[in-house]
């Protein structure tokens, strides 16, 4: 295979819709983490490596396929993977990735109902619908406000995340040291156990390999999905150590906390660093936004050609606000059962129902189709 050349133009752009997607608000809560990983102690700063991994694969492959078939929309993307069996299983798909961005927009949801809560006091709910409307208003004129918003958003959430991390490594210097140089891991934790739930975690990102088609529209060479698959894992798996790392020095005490970096920044780095709760919410409000918008826009791409072409309609804007609204309150219903019951089951129910529908297909049927349209 030929790679041709890479664009980073290209390429980190669509990673950093990815990034914001997987990493956003769950990444910054530390919710991801204390789920997956920091259970885990010192074996938590690998296990990403693992999801991430898995995921970087899939998604490689979903990629190349964007590349090849110049489709928009993960609807269009399903018929061409699945050839002649797409009627049977493109409604399968919809209903997976349904499933998926509702599990996704819901976690971005209720977590923003949190961090508006703790920032100005608001009602939760109220919370919820102000995270419902600024993730919609990035969607509401396409796919390139989506990219250009998720490049400047990504940079905000590495330097900011970065600062969060080196100030918990300094506070709390001599706790992480001991526990990194006696590799510590707690009672009653088998590290082995850990890979199952990493790996489902990875194969629960299976569904982003078809909704970056959304965003995906200038990839042009091999070379742009080998790169944009390489800053993605390199970013996406280095965020979720940082994460690990910023914790590992309050578990286990840390892990049955619903918003976990927040209480360690009330509970054990506010009075020496008065600041941070401020950089934490701004680190937090990007994390929102960047991750609701995303998933969001997929699913604006796939039902925008469902309206009428006329009246208030003929306005692909209106079609977007039409469509958030339906989403985000859908969203906000599923928000009631609670972010680590959103986290701890849905990601890993989407995991598992990933390999049969888009895992298998993109992974082994689509290179063997690819090739046989070439020859």
């Amino acid at each position: 295979m030929k790679l041709g050349t890479a664009s980073m133009k290209t390429a980190f752009p669509i990673a950093s819709v990815w990034f914001g997607a997987l990493v956003g608000p769950s990444m910054v809560s530390g919710a991801f983490a204390v789920v997956y990983f920091s259970p885990y102690g010192m074996w938590g700063m690998l296990l990403p490596f693992v999801s991430m991994g898995v995921a970087c694969v899939i998604v490689g492959f979903g990629l190349l396929g964007i590349k090849e078939w110049r489709v928009d929309n993960y609807s269009d993307y399903g018929k061409h993977l699945y050839g002649r069996y797409a009627k049977y299983l493109s409604p399968l798909l919809e209903i997976y990735l349904i499933l998926a961005m509702l599990v996704g927009g819901s976690s971005v949801i209720v977590m923003g109902g949190i961090f508006f809560h703790d920032l100005i006091g608001t009602p939760t709910l109220v919370g919820q619908i102000l995270m419902a409307i600024i993730s919609s208003v990035l969607v509401l004129w396409g796919a390139e406000l989506v990219r250009r918003s998720s490049v400047f958003m990504t940079i905000v959430l590495l330097i900011g995340f970065f600062l969060l991390i080196i100030i918990s490594c300094y506070s709390e210097a001599a706790a992480l040291t001991e526990k990194v140089l006696n590799w510590y891991v707690p009672d009653g934790r088998n590290p082995w156990s850990g890979i199952i739930p990493a790996i489902a975690l990875g194969l629960s990102n299976a569904c982003n390999a078809l909704t970056l088609s959304s965003v995906g529209q200038h990839l042009r060479t091999n070379g742009d999905v080998v790169l944009t698959t390489i800053i993605s894992f390199t970013i996406n798996s280095l965020m979720f150590i940082g994460c690990v790392l910023f914790l590992l020095p309050y578990v286990p005490d840390v892990l049955i906390e619903e918003v976990p970096n927040l209480y360690v920044i009330q509970k054990y780095l506010v009075d020496d660093f008065f600041w941070l709760p401020a950089v934490y919410n701004i680190v937090m409000l990007f994390g929102l936004a960047s991750s609701g918008a995303p998933q969001l826009n997929a699913v604006t791409y796939r039902v925008i050609n469902f309206y009428p072409d006329k009246g208030i309609f003929k306005n692909p804007v209106n079609r977007n606000i039409c469509t958030s609204i339906i989403y985000m309150a859908v969203c906000i219903l599923i928000a009631q059962l609670g972010l680590q019951t959103i986290i701890g089951k849905g990601y890993s129910a989407l995991g598992y129902l990933a390999i049969p529908l888009i895992v298998i297909p993109l992974c082994i049927c689509l290179p063997v189709r690819l090739y046989k349209e070439k020859h």
